[in-house]
C-alpha cells in the first residue's frame, strides 16, 4: 500500500526489503533494496516506448496539419512560411489542449473503485456530457455481466528478477477468476497493451507469490462520437490523396463503428502471457541496448 508525503508517495514491497518513491510530477521511480541507496528505476512503460509507434503518430499529424490549413484556407489567411511552420507544430499545441473525454471516464472509474474497495469515502459524480454517461454505464453493464469483484487499485509492483517497476490499475475478481484490469483512455486497443499488463502480473506473482488468471484491458474513447467520425473521414482522404499522388490504388476501408466503452479478455489462449512477456523483456534488452549506443548520450563513445 502507498501512502503520500507531499509530492512523494512512498512504497514497501518484499516485506520491507524494497523501498519506492514515486513522484507523481515527473512520473519517476526510485528505490532502494534492502536499505542501500536510492536509484532511480525505469517503468515497464518506458521499456515498452521503443516499440515503433509512428504509423499511427504520423497519420495524426498528418490529420492534424491538413485540419489546420484548411481552416486557415476557409478564413482567407494567406499561407506563407510562418503559417506553413504553425502547421507542422499543431499537433504538440493539439497535444496540449485537447479534451480527452476517456480521461475524463477513467477518472470517474478509479474514483469508483477506491469508494467501493474502501480507499474513498467519496462517492464519485459522473462527468457531464453524453459521452461520460454512456461510457459509466457501459463500464458498470461490464462489471455486472462479469461478476466483477474489486480486490485493489493503483497498486505499485516491482520486479526485484528483471529491475522494472510500475503501477497496475485494477485487481479483481472477474467471472470468478483472478484478474488485472488496465483502462486506456486511446482510441484503440493496440498490442502494446499484451506487454504492459503482463509485465505488471509477472512481477505482482514474483513479490506476492499470487497467480493470476487472466488480463483485461478497459478502453475509454478519448474522442465523441462526431470527433471521432471526422477524424477517420479525415484520416480516408487523406490516404486516397497520397494514392492519387502516387499514381496508386487506395483501398477503402469502412469506419469502424464509434465505440465510448470497449472491453477485451487477453487471455483467450492460456499461451499468450508467457508470448506477451517474452516480448516485453526484448524491450527491455532493446532498450537498454539503445541507451548504451546512443549517440546523442553517449557522445563519440558509443
Amino acid at each position: 500500500m502507498a501512502k503520500k508525503v507531499a509530492d512523494v508517495e512512498m512504497s514497501k514491497l518484499y516485506g520491507g526489503k524494497v523501498e519506492i518513491k514515486f513522484y507523481p510530477g515527473s512520473h519517476q521511480y526510485w528505490i532502494s533494496i534492502k536499505g542501500d541507496k536510492f536509484k532511480r528505476a525505469s517503468g515497464v512503460t518506458s521499456y515498452i516506448g521503443i516499440k515503433d509507434k509512428s504509423r499511427a503518430l504520423g497519420s495524426w499529424q498528418q490529420q492534424v496539419t491538413c485540419d489546420f490549413l484548411l481552416e486557415q484556407i476557409a478564413k482567407g489567411v494567406k499561407i506563407d512560411e510562418d503559417k506553413a511552420v504553425e502547421a507542422v507544430i499543431q499537433h504538440e499545441l493539439q497535444r496540449e489542449d485537447a479534451a480527452d473525454i476517456g480521461k475524463e471516464i477513467h477518472g470517474w472509474v478509479e474514483a469508483y473503485i477506491k469508494k467501493e474497495i474502501g480507499q474513498s469515502k467519496e462517492v464519485p459524480e459522473i462527468p457531464d456530457f453524453p459521452e461520460a454517461v454512456t461510457g459509466v454505464n457501459a463500464f458498470l453493464k461490464w462489471r455486472a455481466e462479469h461478476k466483477v469483484k474489486l480486490v485493489s487499485t493503483e497498486r505499485v509492483v516491482f520486479s526485484m528478477k528483471h529491475g522494472y517497476i510500475g503501477t497496475l490499475d485494477d485487481e479483481a475478481k472477474v467471472d470468478g477468476k483472478h484478474c488485472l484490469i488496465d483502462l486506456k483512455a486511446s482510441n484503440g486497443l493496440y498490442n502494446g497493451v499484451r506487454m504492459q499488463t503482463q509485465a505488471y502480473v509477472a512481477a505482482d506473482e514474483e513479490e506476492r507469490d499470487v497467480k493470476y488468471d487472466g488480463r483485461w484491458a478497459l478502453r475509454l474513447s478519448k474522442y465523441t462520437e462526431k470527433e471521432y467520425v471526422k477524424r477517420e473521414t479525415r484520416k480516408r482522404e487523406i490516404r486516397e490523396a497520397i494514392a492519387r499522388t502516387k499514381g496508386t490504388e487506395s483501398r477503402s476501408y469502412p469506419i469502424k463503428p464509434y465505440q465510448v466503452f470497449e472491453a477485451k479478455f487477453l487471455d483467450a489462449d492460456k499461451s499468450f502471457g508467457k508470448r506477451d512477456f517474452a516480448a516485453f523483456m526484448n524491450c527491455v534488452e532493446l532498450t537498454k541496448w539503445d541507451r548504451a549506443t546512443d549517440s546523442f548520450t553517449q557522445g563519440a563513445d558509443w
